[in-house]
């Protein structure tokens, strides 16, 4: 017994040691408060997406289950939350706000506290946002040497080794290593200091002041109540700039060139010099060396103002080139600068006039001959064949040598040349030395057409033939193009969509374009057709590549059947024969039985008992409001006189009469009646009689509250298609008003809403009465015995459909952005606006996909529409779903002939090519892989714990056996 006690306390140890590595060695969640510097990496842009950067934050081990995020716009003190996730992607909306970046630790995951994160304003691009955020670096290092001054300042009042702990509202600390590697990356990092809501209002701080990224703010932290609050002032700070502009915008002041000896000055011209900056500008006086200029020295010059100042040369320079570059400094150090550029050319010398002697040439001097053009080549327009006018290019011939030559008029087979001024006999010219002379080049009149130019070298040499100088010359004849009359429609087919008989509204009209397609200028007539109206055509005469345009619409009032064809399109002089086809169906209408009666109620008043004066008889009229002929039936009443109808077939919008008359002699009573008019269809229609016979009045009823009159409550018009047959659906009212012999008073209606022939699921017009029962209050008697039913007329509207937007067609399965190779099978389905529609109405409109394509077109013939595909090669791509418009006439959808298509376009890439090499061995895929847990803990000793702990048990067991 005790060793079976030994062998159970040595098998638990071993056990106990091999649950070790779950107890003691596993990893340690992060705990605490959130602390540290957040970062928000990504360039402060339009188009950019941001992303939270934590790798700074303690404690560390934080991820994304840690913590939550919450991206707001900082619009002055008001923070719009504009996303929620780790990410988040710039838009246009939020051009020139801050982002501010919150991360909140999870409680529940043992973080507590927050941190927060502010960039600066939103740039349209990136390299405005660069640039930004380097004018601030720099404006922040202008400011660091007074701030650090400040800094100095308060900390001599405080201990200078006091550290202040994140306060609640967080301060940004500037991360150097963040700035130094925005050098290198296209990225910026923002940085802001940690903070830890739960613990900073225990510690002390007495006073602080933080640099902040890119910024000139100051923080400054005081203690109330023992927790700190944080103030922040922003410091104004003048900037100092100026700009100047000139007349023509060019920044240069050109006075042009004199000659040297000038003695009139050319005029002054202006510059406008405009302070950019915040602060005001003193300028200093200005002394130009070689121009006079306008000083500015009267007042300073305001932020945003301007001055013109003059600006011209001096008297007596020297020949030469002048651009001296003009600067106005101001005490502020914003100098502004411009160009001024002037010459002074060196007057030509007359050597008799200086020396009144002539120099005789040396013997031994060298004589040269040489001419020279002003240009090489001439290159003429291209001609066409049958020109009679042509352009001319000039040839200047200058004498560069020392000796006078005699020039040969030169001769061409292709071009006329000829010289500008008058030369001598035999068309020889004497140039002397740099003497010149312009010829007139111009090709002749007649040349044919051919393929290649023509082309000569122009030859103009000395008589004695010891200088020349060759210009070749060059012209292209092209044959006379081809006349071509021709103009293209677009589109070449109109589809409008079906009406029924009787419409009165056209579908809308379609635009049609016709192109001159050809060369020569057409001149159209106005198209015109039967059934169709056409706009006027925009332009009579459209010129090779211009277009017209015209409308076509369908007239309104046809009847039943289809109206296809081809509108002409021709000019007028019959050169074009062209047209565009159009189609347009109507169809029969649904036999409609209705009828209407005018008026629905009749009211005859009271007579006393014994009444001699019948009430005159009223007219009723009864129309046929549907669309189809009907049949009426004689009316009749039973306490009523009813006249015979005027007519009892009724065509459609046809009507007929009859007359109501109370019956003479009627007893004291009430007599409410509904006459109704039928008809062979099964439709009718009924008008409510209302005669009252009272009894003759005595004195002692003319003491009591008895009742005179109930008043008819007014018609319930134009209810919405579909209203519930309820008394609040159908605006009963609840009280109607009675006459007495005391007066008026209200008495409760109960209607009798079940016993009306409405019916809420017909898409028809109706108008019914529905008829109810007056309640009299108590005290109201009704000695004569007046009928207390009444009834009152209520229309509800007919069904006017339900239309589906093209725009809603859609394409699912096939993502933009998705990532396809050519092994992958790419399923995608289409979807019809309004397919979902499982119980239509008359007049209710559906998109059906109808085809699909992306080289090759492919056709769907009923559901599902659904197509699964593969491309083979690489490329971008375009997939078109064509979906087709139906209409519900009630029965069943039909084709209206309207169609619309959705695109989507995707890329595919190629797929790896995989290599397969057979082999006996287990490979790589074959091979069972632990699952990765994170844990690091060196697992293989406790293995071997238990694989002796094994064998030890095995050896007791075995020893035992063999004792026994």
């Amino acid at each position: 017994m005790k060793k079976n006690r030994v062998l159970a306390v040595i098998m638990a140890v071993l056990m106990m040691v091999t649950l070790l590595p779950s107890m003691v060695f596993a990893a340690a969640a992060p705990q605490g408060a959130l602390d540290g510097k957040l970062k928000i990496k990504g360039t402060i842009a339009v188009g950019v997406t941001l992303s939270a950067d934590y790798s700074k934050v303690k404690p560390e081990g934080i991820t994304d289950d840690y913590v939550s995020f919450s991206w707001s716009l900082k619009d002055g003190d008001l923070l719009t939350e504009v996303g929620t996730d780790k990410t988040y992607k710039v838009e246009e909306k939020d051009l020139g706000l801050p982002i501010v970046l919150k991360i909140t630790g999870k409680e529940e995951m043992g973080i507590s506290g927050e941190l927060t994160v502010t960039t600066q304003e939103v740039s349209a691009t990136e390299e405005e946002a660069k640039a930004l955020a380097q004018q601030k670096k720099e404006e922040a290092a202008d400011s660091e040497s007074e701030s650090d001054e400040t800094s100095e300042q308060d900390s001599t009042e405080e201990s200078p080794e006091t550290e202040i702990s994140p306060a609640a509202d967080q301060n940004t600390e500037t991360d150097e290593s963040a700035q130094s590697d925005e050098s290198t990356e296209t990225e910026e990092s923002i940085e802001e200091t940690g903070t830890d809501e739960n613990t900073s209002s225990q510690e002390e701080v007495s006073n602080t002041e933080e640099k902040q990224d890119s910024s000139t703010e100051t923080s400054e932290i005081i203690e109330v109540g023992g927790n700190q609050e944080e103030k922040t002032e922003q410091a104004e700070e003048l900037t100092y700039s100026a700009a100047a502009s000139t007349e023509d915008g060019s920044g240069v002041l050109n006075f042009g060139s004199v000659e040297e000896g000038y003695t009139e000055v050319p005029g002054e011209q202006y510059v406008t010099i405009t302070n950019n900056g915040t602060g005001d500008l003193n300028f200093k006086e200005i002394a130009p060396e070689n121009f006079m200029a306008q000083d500015i020295n009267d007042q300073p010059l305001k932020s945003g103002e301007s001055i013109t100042v003059w600006v011209k040369p001096r008297e007596g320079l020297k020949a030469g080139e002048y651009k001296d570059l003009i600067t106005y400094q101001t005490e502020e150090g914003a100098d502004v600068f411009f160009e001024a550029d002037f010459s002074v050319e060196a007057g030509e010398k007359d050597d008799k006039a200086d020396s009144g002697k002539t120099t005789e040439p040396k013997e031994n001097e060298d004589k040269s001959y040489k001419l020279t053009v002003d240009s090489e080549e001439l290159s003429f327009d291209d001609l066409t064949a049958g020109y009679d006018n042509v352009e001319t290019r000039t040839v200047t011939v200058r004498n560069d040598g020392t000796e006078t030559v005699t020039l040969v008029q030169p001769v061409s087979e292709i071009f006329d040349i000829a010289p500008v001024s008058a030369v001598e006999s035999d068309g020889n010219i004497q140039l002397a030395k740099g003497d010149e002379q312009m010829f007139t080049v111009q090709p002749k009149i007649g040349l044919e057409a051919k393929e290649d130019s023509y082309t000569e070298d122009l030859v103009f040499v000395s008589s004695d033939n010891n200088a020349s100088v060759t210009v070749k010359a060059s012209v292209t004849v092209k044959e006379e193009p081809q006349k071509i009359v021709s103009v293209s429609v677009s589109p070449e087919k109109l589809n409008f969509e079906s009406q029924e008989q009787g419409y009165s509204t056209a579908p809308e009209a379609q635009t049609v374009t016709v192109e001159n397609t050809g060369t020569e200028a057409v001149r159209l007539v106005q198209p015109t057709a039967r059934n169709y109206e056409v706009g006027t055509i925009s332009a009579e005469v459209i010129n090779p590549g211009d277009h017209a345009t015209f409308t076509v619409q369908p007239k309104t009032g046809l009847a039943a059947g289809s109206y296809n064809g081809t509108i002409q399109i021709t000019d007028k002089d019959g050169s074009i024969k062209d047209g565009v086809s159009v189609s347009f169906e109507v169809t029969e209408p649904a036999p409609v039985y209705n009828l209407s009666v005018s008026p629905e109620n009749l009211e005859f008043g009271n007579a006393e008992e014994g009444y001699k004066n019948i009430p005159e008889a009223q007219t009723v009229t009864v129309t046929n409001t549907g669309n189809t002929a009907i049949t009426l039936q004689q009316p009749s009443g039973m306490n009523y006189t009813v006249s015979s109808l005027s007519k009892t077939e009724l065509n459609a919008g046809e009507s007929a009469t009859f007359t109501v008359q109370p019956a003479g002699g009627l007893s004291a009573s009430e007599y409410v009646e509904d006459i109704a008019v039928s008809s062979s269809t099964d439709v009718e229609v009924s008008v409510n009689a209302h005669f009252t016979v009272t009894e003759k009045k005595t004195d002692n009823t003319k003491k009591e509250n008895n009742l005179t009159g109930i008043k008819k409550p007014s018609d319930i018009k134009d209810l919405p298609n579909g209203t519930e047959k309820t008394q609040k659906a159908l605006k009963l009212p609840e009280t109607v008003t009675i006459k007495t012999t005391k007066g008026e008073q209200k008495a409760s209606v109960t209607w009798d809403v079940n016993g009306c022939s409405y019916n809420p699921s017909s898409a028809d017009r109706q108008t019914f009465n529905v008829k109810g029962t007056v309640k009299l209050p108590d005290g109201v008697k009704n000695p004569d015995g007046i009928s207390t039913v009444i009834a009152v007329s209520v229309t509800v509207n007919g069904y006017s459909g339900s239309k589906a937007a093209a725009s809603d067609n859609k394409i699912t399965g096939i993502d933009p952005d998705g990532k396809y190779d050519t092994n992958t099978k790419i399923t995608f389905t289409a979807v019809g606006a309004g397919m979902d529609n499982a119980s239509p109405r008359k007049g209710d409109t559906r998109y059906l996909p109808k085809s699909w394509k992306i080289t090759e077109e492919r056709t769907w013939d009923a559901a599902p529409y659904t197509a699964t595909f593969r491309v083979s090669k690489p490329g971008n791509y375009t997939l078109k779903v064509t979906f087709g418009q139906q209409k519900y006439d009630g029965t069943n959808w039909k084709d209206t002939g309207t169609q619309s298509e959705s695109t989507v376009a995707f890329a595919v890439s190629q797929a790896e090519i995989l290599t397969a090499t057979p082999s006996p061995a287990v490979t790589q895929s074959n091979k069972k892989s632990a699952v990765q847990t994170g844990d690091s803990t060196p697992v293989m000793t406790f293995v071997i714990v238990l694989v002796v702990a094994a064998v030890c048990i095995g050896g007791i067991l075995v020893y035992r056996r063999k004792k026994k």
